[in-house]
């Protein structure tokens, strides 16, 4: 059937066109995209179902380049159905799993079965990581041809950390010839004796901490093997205006690096920790506001390419103890576009940046079509309210997760719809 939703902001954020109109599409495919005034109908064609957008923002769908939905393992805490609706709820229609599962994803075998559940589930296109080692052991590597094949999109040890240099070179050679991105987190553990940020907060509440230097160390040997082999690598989740500076000059030169920065440390900073707020411990940890300042900017400018959820559900038994026993960690897949626009409306960063970030930037850097608003383009789109308040809690929220620092606040803004390959997998209307 052929769709058109119409009374709607259209904004591409892939050529920055902004306008009223209505797009219209059929067998998952945009057909057409026309014009028309705020509160304006253009006449459909006889057999075309219409949707009113009632006013609201109409943007491509989101992508997510770094979420855990825990199965297998810890199917407690989320797993591939609830994490998929939970994304869709959020308006994506792509997202990049964490391969540190347990078992971890490290065989074609767990990569078939994660597919095979989401295709069960049947909301978003799940996209695998396989491990780059065997058992996250940085020891043996895995086994990357046959998961290449299986269907896996990235190679990634998740949060773990390679300590051996030489065999991630190795490594990211080898999965490089299979056209795979490296996906790398940053921090040295060495340097760590906690999950605060090193600086007056921590001194003063006596917390144990991670200091910028660990993400400085970490960042810096990952863009020199990016230089070295020649793999695509995608630096995730970078904290800190040093691995900012590292990240730019690194592009400037031609490394073949791009890099993405989580939600959680675009709205907090080290302050968050000061209460012992276990719902606050996120890794890596909220650091000095001139660091989230940093963050954004970078953002703006395009040094990071990508804004990830860090989706990371927890139980509440998880989080109810005390700060240091506490596990890190936050949901937030469904917040993603409610916290920037908090930030935009904020005056922190420009609407058109945020929403590159989660859209453009995330496809460019997987290889994944889409990202525009115009005829030819795969129908993945995210109808977003931008003006509604609401209150995040069990009640409002679809992902088990019970963890999140901005539970109970008063938020504006949410998405209304999500459609994926022309299909309509969320609809907050039907959900009422």
């Amino acid at each position: 059937m052929r769709n058109r939703i119409v009374n709607c902001e259209i904004l591409d954020p892939s050529t920055g066109k902004r306008f009223w109109g209505f797009v219209e599409w059929e067998d998952g495919v945009i057909r057409k995209v026309g014009k028309a005034g705020p509160g304006l109908v253009d006449s459909a064609a006889e057999g075309v179902q219409v949707i009113d957008g009632h006013g609201h923002l109409l943007t491509p769908s989101l992508v997510d380049l770094y979420a855990d939905f825990c199965e297998p393992g810890k199917e407690y805490r989320e797993d591939i159905a609830s994490g998929s609706a939970a994304a869709a709820a959020g308006g994506y229609s792509h997202v990049l799993l964490r391969p540190d599962t347990d078992p971890c994803v490290d065989g074609a075998d767990t990569v078939r079965y994660i597919l095979e559940l989401a295709t069960r589930a049947d909301r978003i296109d799940v996209l695998p990581m396989g491990c780059l080692s065997r058992k996250l052991g940085g020891e043996t590597m895995a086994e990357i041809g046959e998961m290449s094949v299986a269907g896996v999109r990235a190679l990634s040890d998740g949060d773990r950390w390679v300590a051996r240099t030489g065999f991630l070179r190795q490594a990211m050679e080898y999965g490089a010839n299979f056209g795979l991105p490296i996906v790398l987190t940053n921090e040295d553990p060495a340097l760590v004796d906690g999950v605060a940020h090193e600086g007056l907060v921590s001194a003063a509440k006596g917390l144990k901490t991670s200091p910028v230097a660990a993400e400085e160390v970490a960042v810096a040997r990952h863009i020199a093997l990016a230089e070295l082999t020649g793999a695509r690598t995608h630096l995730a989740k970078l904290s800190s205006a040093a691995g900012v500076r590292l990240v730019r000059d690194a592009k400037a030169r031609g490394v073949p690096v791009t890099a993405s920065v989580s939600i959680h440390n675009l709205l907090l900073d080290e302050t968050s920790v000061a209460d012992y707020d276990p719902m606050c411990k996120v890794w890596p940890p909220a650091r000095a506001d001139e660091d989230r300042k940093a963050l954004l900017a970078a953002v703006s400018d395009g040094t990071i390419d990508a804004i990830v959820s860090d989706h990371a559900p927890r139980a509440i038994e998880d989080k109810e103890v005390e700060f240091d026993l506490a596990s890190r960690g936050a949901l937030s897949i469904e917040l993603v576009f409610t916290l920037l626009n908090r930030l935009v409306l904020a005056g922190e960063i420009e609407l058109l940046p945020a929403l590159r970030a989660v859209t453009v930037g995330p496809r460019r850097v997987l290889g994944i079509e889409g990202g525009a608003i115009a005829a030819g383009k795969p129908a993945d789109l995210a109808l977003l309210d931008r003006a509604s308040t609401w209150v995040a809690d069990a009640s409002t929220l679809v992902s088990r997760g019970c963890n999140s620092p901005f539970l109970g606040q008063r938020l504006v803004g949410r998405p209304e719809m999500t459609v994926r390959r022309g299909r309509v997998t969320f609809s907050r209307a039907q959900a009422r």
